[in-house]
């Protein structure tokens, strides 16, 4: 994406004369001037797109010959309601060197700021990892972590019910979590029962050893 660059503007009070057909010239005074164009208060009148030539006066130095185009117009804000004064701004597309000067005399470039050069990081040896053993290594991949021996699983209490009919059971088995004492306790029923599938849970607590 090109950049794009702020041009300088500046106000100004510059005498300047429009030089019209048949060499006749018309007195103006040059208010705000810049790199692509000015603005210029006289009482000739133009149009929009209207070429004019300007010759600046700065005052001590020889005059500065302008060729611009008229870009749009407006009254004079200082002029008074009754004056003729106008104020046309102008583009100038190809600035001569003299009115390049005479804009840095009027509105010099600001300083450069100066860059800040930033400190390149150096390609890192990978064979200078052996004489550094205080940075952090990649850890290898670890195995899993061992299951937890099942005689170390808490004991749970399981009361359970036949389902429409009279006969309960408590069983106690070994399980991480009460869901699945409740899995365990199906299970060590049907090794005892053959009707355990018509069995329901009513209650399981933990309880400190199996007795």
């Amino acid at each position: 994406m090109a950049r794009i660059t702020r041009r300088r503007r500046a106000t100004c009070k510059l005498v300047c004369e429009i030089v019209q057909s048949g060499r006749r010239r018309m007195p103006g005074r040059i208010v705000t001037i810049s790199e692509g164009g000015l603005a210029v208060v006289t009482d000739a009148h133009f149009e929009q797109g209207d070429p004019i030539r300007l010759l600046i006066k700065p005052g001590g130095t020889k005059a500065v010959p302008v060729s611009a185009i008229i870009w749009n117009d407006r009254l004079a804000g200082t002029a008074g309601a009754a004056s003729r004064l106008q104020r046309f701004g102008c583009v100038v597309s190809d600035p001569s060197r003299s009115y390049l000067e005479l804009l840095g005399r009027i509105a010099p470039h600001p300083p450069r700021a100066e860059p800040v050069p930033i400190a390149k990081s150096r390609p890192r040896d990978p064979e200078s990892d052996w004489a550094e053993p205080d940075l952090p290594r990649s850890r290898e991949i670890q195995p899993p972590p061992k299951p937890e021996p099942e005689e170390n699983w808490p004991y749970f209490r399981v009361r359970m019910k036949q389902i429409g009919g009279p006969r309960t059971r408590i069983l106690t088995v070994r399980a991480r979590s009460a869901t699945q004492a409740e899995g365990r306790a199906h299970k060590a029923l049907a090794e005892v029962c053959s009707d355990s599938a018509g069995w329901g849970v009513l209650h399981i607590a933990r309880v400190s050893s199996g007795r």
